[in-house]
Order: C-alpha cells, then sequence, then structure tokens
C-alpha cells in the first residue's frame, strides 16, 4: 500500500489518481470532517488521521510500503489559519510512525533550498521538516520543485492558469488568499499589465502541477537503485518574469504591458503582515523571495522520472487557453 498525506491537495490529489491508474493499492490520509467523496472515486481507501494528532498517525502508518506527502498549510481552507509549526511538528511525529511501522521510503515534497532561511514561515518549516524526517524517519527522498505554474502565473495578473484545475491550491478558501487574488489576479486579463515580481528578471524553471505530480507517482514506484536522496524538478526552459509575460502575449495575441512590483514593497507589506497572520507573511514573504532568488534547476530529473519533456509554460497556458472559461474573465 501507498500511504498519500495531502490526497485533498492539488498535487496530493493527482498523485492519487496516479497511482490509482497504474493499478496501486492507495490510502490517503484524511482528517475527521473532511469530505471523502472525490477521494472515494479514486477507488482509493480513505484513512482517518490528523498531522496534530500522533496516535493516528501510527495507526495510519501500518501496512504502508510507501508513504507521499503534499500536506502544506500555505493556503490555509476556509476557517483555518496558517499555522506552520504544527504541521512542522505533525511531520516529525509521521516520520517516527513511518519508521516504526517499516515504510520503506517516505517521498516529502519541498522547495527550492535557496528560498529557505529567508522568512517565509512555510519554507522555513520545510527546512525542520526535512531534518527532522532524516534523523527519525524511514529512508528519505526529498523532491524539490521550482515554482508550480498554476499557484504562481496567476500572481502575474490572470487566471487563465486555473482553468480546468482540480483542488486547485489558490482556491482553498483562504480569505486572505482570496481577496489578495481579488486584487492581484486580473490585470492582465482586463489592462493588459502584467505584474513583475521586483525588476521581473529573477528566473525559474516553472513546471505543471501535473508534471510534479507524474514525478512523485514515479518516485514512489521507483527503485532504490533508480533514486538518490534528493531530485530537483524543472521545467523544460528556465524562465525570467519577464519572459514569462511576454508568453502570456503570444498566446493571447495582444500587446503586454508591465508593471514592476519593487522588493521594497514586498518588505513594507511584510512588516504588516507579521501582525496581521502567518498566512499573510508567507504570503508576502514569498513573493519577495520569488521576486530576487532563482529556482533555475535543470529539466533532466523530471525527463528521467515522466519519460518524456516536462510542459513548456507557452504549451501550459496555449492549453489553459483551449479549455472553456468557468466565468468571463476577458481572456
Amino acid at each position: 500500500m501507498i500511504l498519500v498525506v495531502g490526497g485533498t491537495g492539488q498535487v496530493g490529489f493527482a498523485v492519487l489518481r496516479g497511482l490509482r491508474r497504474r493499478g496501486k493499492t492507495v490510502a490517503a490520509l484524511l482528517r475527521t470532517g473532511t469530505s471523502s467523496t472525490a477521494i472515494a472515486r479514486t477507488g482509493a481507501h480513505v484513512l482517518r488521521g490528523d498531522l496534530r494528532d500522533p496516535a493516528s498517525l501510527e495507526r495510519v502508518c501500518e501496512g504502508a510500503e510507501c508513504l507521499v506527502a503534499t500536506a502544506n498549510t500555505i493556503v490555509p481552507r476556509a476557517g483555518e489559519r496558517g499555522d506552520f509549526d504544527a504541521i512542522a511538528r505533525g511531520y516529525q511525529w509521521l516520520g517516527r510512525a513511518a519508521r516504526s511501522a517499516g515504510v520503506r521510503r517516505f517521498v516529502f515534497i519541498s522547495i527550492p533550498r535557496e528560498f529557505m532561511g529567508r522568512g517565509a514561515p512555510d519554507f522555513d518549516a520545510k527546512a525542520r521538516i526535512e531534518q527532522a524526517l532524516s534523523a527519525e524517519g524511514p529512508p528519505l527522498v526529498v523532491v524539490r520543485a521550482s515554482l508550480i505554474m498554476e499557484t504562481w502565473l496567476p500572481w502575474l495578473g490572470s487566471r487563465l492558469a486555473l482553468r480546468g484545475q482540480e483542488h486547485p491550491t489558490l482556491e482553498r478558501g483562504s480569505r486572505f488568499v482570496r481577496l489578495g487574488g481579488a486584487a492581484f489576479h486580473h490585470s492582465l486579463d482586463w489592462l493588459g499589465i502584467a505584474l513583475l515580481p521586483g525588476d521581473g528578471t529573477a528566473r525559474h524553471a516553472f513546471i505543471t502541477s501535473d508534471d510534479v505530480a507524474e514525478c512523485l507517482v514515479a518516485t514512489a514506484l521507483a527503485s532504490d537503485d533508480q533514486l538518490g536522496d534528493e531530485l530537483l524538478l524543472g521545467g523544460p526552459e528556465i524562465l525570467s518574469w519577464r519572459e514569462v509575460a511576454a508568453a502570456y502575449g503570444r498566446v493571447k495575441g495582444v500587446p503586454i504591458r508591465t508593471l514592476h512590483q519593487p522588493a521594497i514593497v514586498y518588505r513594507a507589506l511584510l512588516s504588516v503582515a507579521r501582525i496581521a497572520s502567518a498566512t499573510a507573511t508567507q504570503i508576502f514573504a514569498s513573493q519577495g523571495i520569488t521576486a530576487t532568488v532563482d529556482s533555475a534547476y535543470p529539466a533532466d530529473h523530471a525527463r528521467q522520472l515522466l519519460g518524456r519533456e516536462p510542459m513548456s509554460v507557452e504549451a501550459f497556458l496555449r492549453h489553459c487557453s483551449s479549455l472553456p472559461s468557468p466565468v468571463p474573465d476577458h481572456t
């Protein structure tokens, strides 16, 4: 059995489906009160437990040979708050339970190491999680993904990247993120203005959530001699924010103007956010980091795991533009 922790999220749900398509026995960890309908439709088993309840973690790990963990609170669900310390402790307990149960591989989706230690609570919590899992968990494979398109491209000013998405991270229900989306996710669609983070020159190997999920599935199923202890996932191109905005223009067939959001603005907002909430702190800190710090990963590991070329930004946007829009978005 393969246990997926975070199966109701965008990447985790795609991992569940991918494993089931391959005929694997899969279970998903769900908290009490979370609907199991979508999970059950995949044919996966539902196990009730919570990262905040150590006893429940011991039960769900029994019989699992591999664990794929994508759970996070970077964007909380409606009525929740981002408690990054709690999820770090939960992962520590989960690692101990998995090791005690004889789990042979723990696959953990993380973020670029370059983003850690820069004041983003979720990013820094992931560093602590990796350390705890390495020390107390079963054999660990850390999968570091560059920026996931569906999560990061909308901040340029367009909801195009959210078309056709199931369980999108940005639609979880967090009031703060919804307010941010209302303010920042429409300028490109409505006015032809791309909101460039910083000076727009930070470079990233943007990758789709489906490609990340497929890589996680391949990692879970690979033999030990096919894997190292760290995998770096990037798309086929390393692009600046300016180049991504240009790709939007080619797809839409219109000229795109750009508006820079200086890093000093993020720092000012971050000062206020630290008083408001941990979620607000994470959002503004991560925006500042991705505006100034590269995650220029090669596509080698992604190609190896996918057995093909990962999808490019422009190909992804063209695919999204071919899908019907759920609501008028002026694209």
